[in-house]
């Protein structure tokens, strides 16, 4: 399953509120203007809603909600109003395990085999030598994006946990940098055992509470029966569209399940920004806070991040966030993607700064616009044309983009009978796949969950087998047939092989 984490192909309008970066009067007066710009651009990048907090020398100097949480409804976006996070979900998974390093409970560098027995990794030297840093700064050898169908199958966290031992490594243990869901859902795990409760548990109890965060949740179900909720929406050629369903949940809760409104972000990084503490209560060390800012794996720059990094200002995991460097200041920022919503969040610590952007749309770029106009404001110009870099990305991404909202092709003619086809497939990795007759057609249902995917015919043997995520791209399945013309495997492009072990099916049981 291909993620898609860039900006969409939006309609053509006019970036005219883009082309304000990188002029001289962003440096005269931080955050003049800085209202009408967002809903500027937010209108332009057709964003239904959009939640945006400033924080400078531990004040919120800014914050504000514009637009609607539900397309053509009424209701307004405030800074109360709950977006899901994504994966700035991490910064809290992180944050969790520095209470316990403070209580002296972990070590950053301890062996996580010492508090969960019987955790193993393909690697035995992984296996005896993964820490809670190797996790939360994607350096344990696990491959970007490894093993992500595993959360919508179905399975328990801990049946997820157990299964990372067959997922083979991209590269030797601490060679490269590997973005890992799955690493993080292993570190919530990590601070639940070590707590003696649960991950939810833990950010609720140390975090959460001491600091009021009353506005935020770290199941995004329990937006469903919010009254202040933003609706997530898809990004398509008419317009956003909102989604009934959202994503978020299941075993992969401590990489991306949170959800929270600006008012609680800007609390969330006020104490960050204060050194761990907050009205009198020291929610983390001062030493753990800059631990968890410390550059500790270098990464290659991907599509997936945006101006005004570059080649130039480096890039660097840390424990749970990214850093990189703008105009001699080391900047630290984390964003999230889910199928329906966009979040950033960026700190300066030097200058004590920090912005929080919450967008309910998928696959746009309003976020990082509107977090460098706030580092140009207060830094000062970036020295480049951030607009027109922003311009580039967009084009760039919209030509992999368009073969989501494009049509169907049509199929080529079965060469063979569908029925030849129809079977249960097992994968050591991902368990059981059914392939069942859909009509005229075939379709996939996996796991405990019974999640259905999509084959639509290519030609021969050949399929593409595409999954119901919006942001993902379908992927080659062919099936391979014995001298006698029985299948005996279905080979998938981005989930490995699935071998036969039975000739009929009709569900996934």
């Amino acid at each position: 399953m291909k993620s898609i984490l860039g900006p969409a192909r939006l309609p053509l309008p006019v970036l005219g509120a883009i082309l304000l970066l990188s002029t001289p009067a962003l440096a005269q007066a931080p955050l003049q203007n800085f209202g009408p710009f967002i809903e500027q651009t937010r209108r332009e990048w057709n964003v239904p809603g959009v939640a945006v907090a400033v924080v400078k020398d531990d004040k919120i100097v800014f914050i504000q909600g514009y637009g609607v949480r539900t397309q053509g409804q009424p209701a307004a976006v405030d800074a109360n109003t709950a977006f899901q996070l994504a994966s700035v979900t991490k910064t809290f998974t992180a944050a969790a395990l520095g209470t316990l390093v403070d209580e002296g409970k972990l070590g950053w560098d301890d062996p996580i085999l010492n508090y969960l027995p019987g955790f193993a990794m393909h690697d035995p030297y992984a296996t005896l030598h993964t820490s809670a840093r190797d996790l939360l700064a994607h350096r344990s050898g696990l491959p970007a994006f490894g093993g992500d169908l595993l959360n919508e199958l179905g399975y328990t966290r801990a049946e997820v946990v157990r299964r990372l031992r067959l997922i083979e490594p991209a590269g030797s243990f601490r060679e490269r940098a590997g973005y890992s869901n799955l690493g993080f859902t292993l570190a919530g795990t990590l601070a639940g055992q070590v707590a003696g409760s649960s991950w939810e548990a833990v950010v609720r109890s140390r975090l959460l509470d001491p600091l009021g965060m009353t506005r935020t949740r770290v199941v995004a179900a329990e937006l469903k029966s919010d009254p202040n909720a933003a609706t997530p929406h898809l990004s398509r050629p008419a317009g956003p569209v909102p989604m009934t369903t959202r994503e978020g949940d299941g075993a992969f809760g401590p990489a991306g399940a949170m959800s929270s409104s600006a008012n609680d972000m800007a609390t969330w990084i006020r104490m960050l920004l204060a050194g761990g503490s907050l009205g009198g209560k020291q929610v983390l060390r001062p030493e753990t806070v800059k631990e968890l800012f410390q550059p500790t794996m270098v990464s290659e720059i991907t599509f997936s991040e945006s101006p005004p990094i570059n080649e130039n200002t480096g890039f660097d995991y840390t424990l749970g966030w990214a850093s990189y460097a703008y105009n001699g200041r080391k900047v630290i920022e984390k964003g999230g993607a889910l199928a329906g919503v966009r979040s950033v969040v960026t700190l300066v610590p030097s200058e004590h700064l920090g912005v929080v952007v919450l967008a309910n749309l998928n696959l746009t770029l309003l976020p990082e616009v509107i977090r460098a106009w706030v580092l140009e404001s207060y830094l000062g110009p970036a020295g480049r044309d951030l607009g027109a870099e922003f311009r580039q990305q967009r084009a760039a991404l919209a030509q992999l983009l368009a073969a989501v909202n494009a049509p169907p092709t049509t199929p080529a003619p079965f060469t063979r009978s569908p029925d030849a086809y129809v079977g249960v497939y097992e994968n050591e990795l991902y368990g059981r796949l059914a392939v069942v007759r859909e009509g005229s057609g075939l379709a996939v249902k996996a796991g405990p969950a019974c999640y259905q995917g999509n084959l639509q015919h290519e030609g021969h043997d050949a399929f593409a087998l595409g999954w119901p995520r919006p942001n993902s791209l379908p992927g080659t399945a062919i099936f391979a047939f014995d001298a006698n013309g029985k299948v005996v495997s279905l080979l998938t492009e981005d989930d490995g092989v699935f071998m036969r072990v039975e000739s009929n099916a009709r569900d996934c049981r």
